[in-house]
């Protein structure tokens, strides 16, 4: 194994440009390329089988040592160079590149739609609740933020590659023959009141904090719930509602055991 910074290519300035690109969503979308800071992180997709078209880093013999199956473009980078093209305030010596996939929701026994979720940490963390769970996909609304900007990503711990999402609209919500549960502060039916029919797949509705689910969205549920909190507290954090409501729900139909 090379030992030696030098004998491994240096990342060009022009290259250099392009990757700076996708910090911006358009050019994520048109290139289908996204990148990924940390090495926790770019372990845990490799660990789940989704492999970088190529790595900057400024050890690439850590690399080959973290990653010695890794056969892909492995570029060398100076301290400021990975500076210039992380993201983070305190970004870690390795940034890897990896292909946006597509992968739409199919069949399914439980999935999270999302209306107008547009902070990138509370979506991030509702995909980490989704896995964790092991939900079948999360369909979005138009409005939510990108599924696959970097703080999504960070915030998801990586389950964005994995689980199936979708952009969804309410045309798309009123095909389902699923029984679709929206989380409503007003309901009279709190989710633990809730039946469940264990023979029907399930659709959970979450809207955002500021505004809940839109009209367009709440035509097309089945039935609402609420989660019961302290009248000290006017709302629950997105993502903590998400949490409750995956938990119990899964609980019900033996998601996990």
């Amino acid at each position: 194994m090379l030992n030696n910074q030098s004998a491994y290519p240096s990342i060009s300035k022009i290259h250099l440009g392009e990757l700076k690109k996708l910090h911006q969503k358009k050019f994520r979308k048109a290139e289908k390329k996204v990148m990924v800071e940390g090495w926790n992180l770019i372990e845990q997709l490799i660990s789940n089988g989704i492999k970088p078209e190529q790595i900057i880093s400024t050890e690439p013999e850590a690399v080959l040592q973290k990653f010695p199956d890794y056969t892909g473009i492995l570029l060398t980078a100076k301290e400021h160079e990975l500076n210039n093209l992380a993201e983070t305030e305190t970004p870690q010596s390795i940034i890897a590149v990896f292909q946006i996939p597509e992968r739409k929701i199919g069949d399914y026994k439980v999935i999270l739609y999302l209306d107008g979720i547009q902070d990138p940490g509370n979506l991030g963390t509702i995909y980490r609740i989704a896995a964790a769970f092991n939900l079948d996909g999360i369909a979005l609304s138009q409005d939510c933020c990108d599924v696959f900007s970097p703080k999504v990503i960070r915030a998801s711990l990586g389950s964005v590659f994995w689980l199936p999402s979708q952009i969804a609209d309410a045309a798309w919500l009123n095909r389902q023959t699923a029984v679709k549960i929206g989380l409503a502060a007003n309901s009279s039916i709190s989710l633990k009141e809730m039946d469940i029919d264990k023979g029907k797949a399930v659709v959970i509705v979450l809207g955002s904090e500021g505004n809940g689910i839109s009209n367009g969205i709440r035509a097309e549920l089945t039935k609402e719930v609420r989660i019961p909190i302290s009248g000290q507290m006017e709302s629950l954090n997105a993502a903590v509602a998400a949490g409750i409501a995956v938990y119990e729900i899964s609980q019900r139909l033996f998601l996990l055991t």
